[in-house]
């Protein structure tokens, strides 16, 4: 269950790195994976994972609706793809 999940998190970065570098994404993918993402931080909604999680959702979602700073997403990036890398490494 947790690699599953930390699939979703580097599936996350991958798509706000194609937003960053202005790769046309889906907007029904923009829209399913920020849900998937909220409903994941509800497992831990005051935890660090639960705030990295919902950080990347908000971003995804305002990614939408405006272009973001290349330096907020790629923060966005490294957040959810080193909680992704470890999450896959958990025993």
């Amino acid at each position: 269950m947790v690699k599953t999940l930390g699939l979703l998190d580097l599936f996350a970065a991958v798509i706000l790195l194609s937003i960053a570098f202005t790769v046309k994404v889906p907007v029904l993918v923009l829209i399913i994976v920020p849900i998937c993402l909220f409903l994941k931080s509800c497992i831990s909604i005051f935890d660090i994972g639960g705030i990295i999680d919902n950080f990347t959702a908000i971003l995804i979602v305002l990614s939408i609706f405006f272009h973001l700073y290349l330096w907020i997403l790629f923060i966005g990036v490294i957040l959810i793809g080193l909680k992704g890398i470890m999450s896959l490494f958990a025993v």
